[in-house]
Formats: C-alpha cells, structure tokens, sequence
C-alpha cells in the first residue's frame, strides 16, 4: 500500500512492518527515489513497473534492504560504514555477531534462510551530504549505534525526519548484535531530537507525530534503564549466561527460540562493555565472571 503523506513523499506499508519487512518512503520527484526497501514481494513489483532511479537504504539489515535486488535497474546508495554489509553476505553475517560468539553454523542458516545475498552499493553516502531531488532535498545525518553506517535522512522544509530504525516503538532501541554501540546510540537519538522534527516516518511505526520530544526521551531512557537493571545484577561474580536469563529484551520468549537467545546475550555483552568503560564494572581475569566495583 502507497500512502500519500504529502505531494512528494509517500508511506510503503506491506502487511506487516516487523523483520523481515519495515516501512518505506517513496519520493515521487525529478528523481524517484525508494527509502529502504524492507516491503513485500507484490509492493516491489508494483514499484518497478512505475519506475525508480535510486534506493537509499538507511542501513545494512536485510528488514531494510530485502527488495535491493528486485526493485529494477536502480542505484544503491548507503552511508559507506555500511556499504559492507550489502556488498557482502559473510561480512553481513559477521556484524550479527555469529562469528564473534562461536555460531557460524547458525549465521549461515539465517543467511540461507533468508536468502541473503552479496549485492552491489553503488554510492557510498557521507554524513552531512545533501541530496537534491528536485524539489525534495534531504540531508544525510550519520546516525551510528544501531549499525555503524546507519543514517537518517531530514528534510528540513517540511520539518520531515525519516528515522530508519532509530523507530520510537515502545520496545526501545534494537542493539543486539555485536557491530552495535550503546554510546553511539544514545548520542544519535540525541541528535534526532536536537533536529526537533515536526514528523517522524519510522522504519517500524510508520508516521509519528504528536510528542516526539517525549518519544525520543521514552526511547533512550530503554537503555539506560535495561543498563540500570545489568548492574543491579552484578551485586555478586556472574557470567555472561547467567546475566542473559534476566530476559530483559525478549522476555520469556526466548525459551523456545535460539536466535532470540543469541540475540539477548549479546545485548547484555554490550552493556556490560559501557559499564566497563565507565569504571564501573569489570570482568575477572580468565574467567567469563563481571562483578561491580
């Protein structure tokens, strides 16, 4: 579905806006333009048969870049940290963490799984770069901490922030995987919101309008509380395993699903590397055990 949100600029909305499909934007202008392209099979075709010229995909993950290679003959652009990810399905799998953590076999099913392929980025975008499309011209802004290209586009005369998966959901920021980093999150959603947009359009929420102030504030405030909630468990030497079972990402839900298991372990890894960087917690030598200082 094609929602229009002004007379440029367009909502994509597949059925669903969970991995492994997101909200896009389409920009109708001198140059057409798809933002992302985490939609559906039918919704891909609907947009090659009308016709684009480039995808801008705000970072590498494959909810986010899924139609790259069914979208037409189209350039494909994305900030240059990340321009790895795509080119590459072995570095895609490495920044999931799967190699870091001992579990190429499990990379490899979910790069098979999901059909994740080397694909070509034929533009390395640049922080601070503007993009003139006619008579939309959007900035880049280097948004790292979910992935370390990851970027938000603004279109500063309607006041338009296009978030990618800096995505204000309740759930908070997605930061489980090892090319994640929890200082550089928080300093780019702090930047989101010195940019004090009028519209948010979100990778997995859609349009968010009404109090975007509070809404980053409620979205980086998950962090620091799951943070609070690590070192309130480090009254004692615990393992990296046991501090997982706190289940603060994915809840009971990881009992039956070993890629959520991965996922929670590693999240817990980088907060505990933040707490270690702040002195405030560290790790006994030749041991997996943390304790607090």
């Amino acid at each position: 579905m094609i929602i229009p949100i002004n007379k440029h600029l367009n909502l994509v909305k597949s059925k669903r806006a969970g991995f492994p499909y997101c909200y896009c934007v389409l920009i109708k202008d001198q140059t057409r333009v798809l933002i992302d392209s985490g939609c559906s099979s039918n919704i891909a075709a609907e947009l090659r048969e009308q016709g684009l010229d480039i995808v801008i995909n705000t970072h590498f993950h494959w909810d986010h870049t899924r139609q790259n290679q069914n979208i037409g003959q189209v350039q494909i652009w994305c900030h240059g940290l990340d321009a790895a990810g795509i080119r590459s399905a072995n570095v895609h799998m490495e920044r999931y963490g799967f190699n870091a953590f001992a579990e190429e076999d499990m990379g490899r099913l979910f790069i098979q799984v999901n059909g994740i392929t080397d694909r070509p980025v034929h533009r390395e975008l640049k922080d601070n770069e503007i993009l003139d499309l006619g008579k939309v011209r959007l900035k880049v802004i280097h948004t790292p901490g979910h992935t370390p290209g990851h970027c938000v586009l603004f279109e500063e005369h309607s006041g338009i922030l296009i978030s990618g998966d800096i995505d204000l959901s309740a759930w908070g920021p997605w930061y489980l995987h090892i090319c994640s980093d929890l200082d550089d999150y928080l300093n780019s959603i702090e930047k989101c919101m010195e940019l004090k947009p009028g519209l948010v359009i979100s990778g997995h929420k859609g349009i968010i309008e009404p109090d975007l102030g509070a809404r980053f504030i409620a979205y980086r405030d998950q962090i620091l509380h799951k943070e609070e909630e690590v070192l309130g468990a480090l009254d004692r030497p615990i393992s990296l395993e046991e501090l997982s079972l706190l289940r603060l990402f994915y809840g009971f839900k990881i009992k039956s699903d070993r890629y959520l298991q991965f996922w929670e372990k590693q999240g817990v890894y980088l907060h505990l590397q933040r707490l270690i960087r702040q002195g405030l917690v560290q790790k006994e030598p030749d041991t997996d055990l943390y304790y607090r200082i």
